[in-house]
């Protein structure tokens, strides 16, 4: 069965390295993804390729997610794998007229039973990718510490 991709842009009247900062570090995932319980770097030293977090979604089992590009302030990727799914994860960041261009694109492999889903899954998906990159520019635009 072929992956689920879901790709979304969006427009943020912030710096271009403020969102990368930001939307490249994990870790503030669970600020702007309802779906992430819980997410722990499980790696020393600053994010870089390498970088490895054990990560925990809704109901399914946990994901090591490993960085595989990191080259700020452009461009990121993630690759993570569980029993139930392989994911990619990929982030780029251009400067625009209202500050800076986001698109973040995240292709999912299902496995097992999850494969049954699929189709499910890739409609539930572009809604939600949607909703998070909504909450990525409405954090970052209010500013703050809470943004970046």
């Amino acid at each position: 069965m072929k992956p689920v991709v879901v790709e979304a842009a969006v427009e943020i009247r912030r710096s271009p390295e403020d969102v990368f900062a930001y939307c490249s570090d994990p870790s503030r995932e669970p600020d702007w993804n309802p779906m992430m319980k819980r997410i722990v770097k499980t790696t020393d030293g600053p994010i870089g390729v390498g970088t490895r977090y054990s990560a925990e979604f809704g109901e399914g089992p946990p994901m090591v997610m490993e960085c595989v590009r990191y080259d700020p302030p452009t461009a990121w990727s993630f690759k993570g794998e569980s029993r139930a799914l392989r994911a990619d994860g990929d982030g780029r960041v251009e400067p625009s007229s209202e500050g800076a261009h986001l698109l973040m694109r995240m292709e999912l492999e299902p496995r097992g039973l999850l494969t049954l889903a699929t189709p499910l899954l890739r409609r539930r998906m572009r809604a939600m990718w949607r909703r998070d990159l909504d909450s990525i520019k409405s954090r970052l635009e209010a500013g703050g510490r809470g943004g970046a």
